[in-house]
């Protein structure tokens, strides 16, 4: 019996299978159209979420106003709304954050001169021009803020604790001019309240219950001055936008004024074309600039880059009344009554 080795000739063959270039240019070119739809529908995902988890936490901020309010009888900001309208050193957010979460006392709390709140302990003292009222003073250590706050010389719980990297120093405030430094004009780097995308949100109190809705601090329900740190700016927040197409930068103050109040009013009361005499939507008011990091954008809303829209006010213009913030991609949210 003898063994054969099998050749060349009876060994069975082995088909290799493989992707041709063509197949594999086809298979590519698929994968490339699923990524080029699949990407912007990710993208509105993302800012749906982004939008999602900014009105949270600014119902989280006005709850925290509301428990305050409740407790103390006034809405949070360390210094009087009518003098922070005549000279706004500060934000009215930060305002609001320095009695929400601590960081600041009042010239009237009987530790003011206390060694605790000297400079040697961090502590900075602002004077406000309050005009006929005077002037009027606090100190701040942004070191300090969420560690409770003072409250009619009674140390409280902060009644604010939100997530990290809500509040912090937003870049840009006062800035006028372009500088490498996005903190460079502001002064205290208090901590502001920031949206998903990085930028500061608008807080705004009733100063009184009657009178014009936006105007004068000495008559009006509402001032605009606590917002000119955002509005004002050339670069602000993490986006780093210029606030120079925000509606806010009206030329004329009784047109910006008659805008905000636009903004913040209640539908169901006054005329379309008069704003500053309606209602509003409430005693405190919150807005985010949203996802292009201007506050109520030019180009935004039923404006365009090529025929923005500057005046939601005029009678004849269209659209007209205070439903046309709703076309606007900015966040608000309304509380007290």
């Amino acid at each position: 019996m003898t063994n054969s080795t099998p050749t060349s000739a009876n060994r069975p063959l082995r088909i290799t299978s493989a992707f041709t270039l063509t197949e594999m240019l086809v298979v590519i070119g698929i994968i490339a159209l699923l990524i080029a739809i699949l990407l912007p529908a990710l993208s509105k995902v993302q800012e749906r979420a982004r939008k999602t988890e900014t009105e949270s936490l600014m119902q989280e901020f006005a709850k925290a106003c509301e428990l305050f309010q409740q407790q103390n009888g006034f809405y949070p900001g360390i210094v009087p709304e009518s003098i922070l309208a005549i000279d706004p050193k500060i934000s009215g957010t930060e305002n609001a954050i320095l009695q929400l979460c601590g960081g600041g006392i009042p010239q009237d709390d009987p530790l003011y001169n206390d060694t605790l709140y000297s400079t040697a302990n961090g502590w900075t003292e602002i004077t406000f021009n309050g005009g006929a009222a005077g002037t009027y003073r606090i100190k701040v250590n942004p070191s300090k803020v969420g560690y409770g706050a003072r409250i009619r010389g009674v140390d409280t719980p902060p009644y604010f604790s939100p997530k990290a990297g809500s509040l912090a120093a937003a870049a840009g405030q006062f800035l006028t001019a372009a500088d490498p430094d996005p903190f460079a004009s502001d002064t205290y780097r208090l901590p502001d309240l920031l949206d998903s995308w990085g930028n500061p949100i608008i807080y705004m109190r009733r100063i009184r219950d009657v009178g014009t809705l936006v105007g004068v601090a000495a008559t009006s329900q509402f001032a605009f001055s606590p917002i000119t740190p955002y509005s004002g700016s050339v670069e602000l927040g993490d986006s780093g936008q210029s606030q120079i197409n925000s509606l806010f930068n009206a030329a004329i103050a009784s047109q910006r004024d008659a805008t905000l109040a636009q903004i913040i009013r209640s539908s169901a009361f006054g005329k379309n074309d008069q704003p500053l005499f309606g209602t509003a939507k409430g005693s405190i008011a919150l807005l985010s600039a949203g996802k292009d990091g201007v506050f109520f954008s030019k180009q935004d809303g039923p404006g365009s880059v090529a025929l923005p829209k500057i005046d939601i006010i005029t009678a004849g213009a269209n659209p007209t009344g205070p439903d046309v913030v709703n076309e606007y991609d900015d966040v608000r949210v309304f509380s007290g009554s």
